[in-house]
């Protein structure tokens, strides 16, 4: 692979450009479809923060926030010395096809592959996606190293978690990848980069560009749910960064003039002594954010806890609660309850959260009258938002592993919904996502829900989330009102 790199060896910095890959392409499969951004991404801001520390240049493209055309892209690859993407297995044929594009631009220029689904599959993902180096586990720890080795002045067997190619083509590797001990030890990340984008549309519609961001405290998580992809190398052991580094962090944000942060933790709430004092802290040092949480377990769900969120400013949170049935709950590993749930989102309700809930459909024992259960037990909470999705079986769960073992799904089918054709689910694909749309329809319309939509708006004195649900209602209209 060393005859396609052409880069001076004299060059003491290089120009990269780092990709955050796109969901969905036309269907003439020239250009991306704009799938709308939430939150930065922040795997390719902190790679660029410890690229832009060593002097080297960092430009970042994000198709989750900009239609980027052919154009524009070639013209940013023929400026860089390489090409990065951070990987993850639902945008794992879209990134294949955009490394075909970046090669077609430019065959000799060298393309770097990381993030989660290069965790999974270090060497796979490299042979897939015909890039010239894949790196397993934190990025952060070997980017310095493989820039070195692009001018020349190191070899890439020397970096621990690499993936490449020799000059025969023959797939080698270099040591074991380490994981970050320390999270403090590892520099914020380079959000300037990303300032021309506007995120954050999901909670608030007309927020201004260079206000909104989001934050992780956090890596892997406590927790093994059956159907979670982040059993993959990094993500298995829980890493928590010190209460002070997320201050400082914070400080940083309102510094920059910041006033909305979304706290994108796998599991934020789970330390739950934690999280009260990063809130308390919030608090003495008057940061003042508009706070969301993502991904909340309602095991974790404490009045004191929430009540020192609330003083620290935050405005919404989502819960996985996944089903209304103890049985599916406890076949996916969740160790929640029934009672629990009704206990947080409650919770939530009195703090005057937007509160936000997310269930599946799909388990392989589950019938209709789960789907019932479920609906009906949704409908009972005072939830703002309640989203309903079909399982799928997405490569590095357990439920993926399984349905592997069992051969009712291949090795190279990373994400496979649950579809009695396959054996993994009482009813085919079709019919559980249209269990899915009934139970959308069953929830939203209902003018008690309205109603009390409308009154909790008046009690925000905030009608932003309002605006969501409506978009969100009209874009689904044609399903719903089947």
């Amino acid at each position: 692979m060393y005859q396609l790199w052409r880069i001076n060896f004299e060059v003491k910095t290089l120009k990269f450009l780092l990709i955050y890959p796109p969901a969905i392409w036309s269907s003439a499969g020239q250009n991306p479809t704009l799938s709308g951004s939430t939150v930065p991404p922040l795997g390719l801001l902190y790679i660029a923060k410890v690229l832009e520390d060593n002097g080297n240049k960092v430009e970042i493209i994000d198709y989750s926030a900009e239609n980027v055309d052919r154009k524009k892209l070639e013209k940013s690859v023929k400026s860089s010395d390489a090409v990065g993407l951070t990987i993850l297995t639902i945008t794992l044929s879209n990134s294949k096809q955009l490394i075909k594009l970046i090669k077609e631009m430019d065959k000799n220029k060298p393309v770097i592959i990381g993030g989660p689904h290069c965790s999974l599959y270090p060497e796979k993902s490299l042979i897939e996606l015909d890039a010239d180096i894949s790196v397993q586990g934190d990025g952060e720890t070997v980017i310095n190293e493989i820039s070195l080795a692009l001018q020349g002045k190191k070899h890439l067997s020397e970096i621990p978690g690499v993936y490449f190619r020799d000059k025969k083509n023959n797939i080698k590797s270099g040591p074991e990848a380490k994981l970050i001990k320390n999270l403090d030890a590892v520099s914020f990340p380079s959000r300037h980069l990303v300032k021309k984008y506007q995120y954050g549309k999901m909670y608030k519609p007309d927020v201004k560009k260079e206000k909104f961001t989001s934050i992780i405290t956090s890596r892997g998580c406590p927790h093994q749910c059956k159907y979670c992809t982040r059993q993959f190398f990094g993500m298995k052991k829980y890493r928590l960064r010190s209460k002070e580094n997320v201050i400082n962090e914070l400080k940083e944000l309102k510094e920059n003039g910041y006033e909305y942060v979304v706290i994108t933790d796998d599991s934020f709430l789970s330390n739950s002594k934690r999280a009260y004092q990063i809130m308390d802290d919030i608090v003495n040092e008057k940061l003042e954010f508009q706070i969301f949480i993502q991904g909340a377990r309602v095991d974790c769900a404490e009045e004191k806890l929430y009540l020192k969120m609330k003083e620290a400013g935050v405005k919404a949170i989502s819960f996985g609660i996944e089903s209304g049935n103890q049985d599916i709950l406890d076949f996916y590993n969740k160790k929640t309850t029934l009672s629990q749930i009704r206990k947080a989102v409650n919770l939530s309700r009195k703090m005057n959260f937007y509160t936000m809930g997310s269930f599946i459909f799909g388990a392989p024992f589950e019938t209709e009258k789960h789907f019932e259960n479920t609906i009906k037990f949704a409908r009972s909470l005072p939830l703002n938002v309640a989203v309903f999705f079909p399982l799928e079986y997405r490569a590095g769960s357990e439920l993926w592993e399984n349905a592997k073992k069992e051969g009712k799904i291949n090795s190279d089918e990373y994400c496979v919904p649950a579809d009695l054709n396959r054996e993994l689910a009482m009813f085919s694909n079709e019919e559980i996502s249209l269990y899915c749309q009934q139970a959308q329809k069953k929830f939203y319309f209902r003018p008690s829900y309205i109603l009390n939509e409308f009154i909790q708006g008046c009690k925000r004195k905030d009608f932003s989330f309002n605006k969501v649900e409506l978009r969100v209602l009209f874009e689904n209209a044609s399903k719903f009102l089947k």
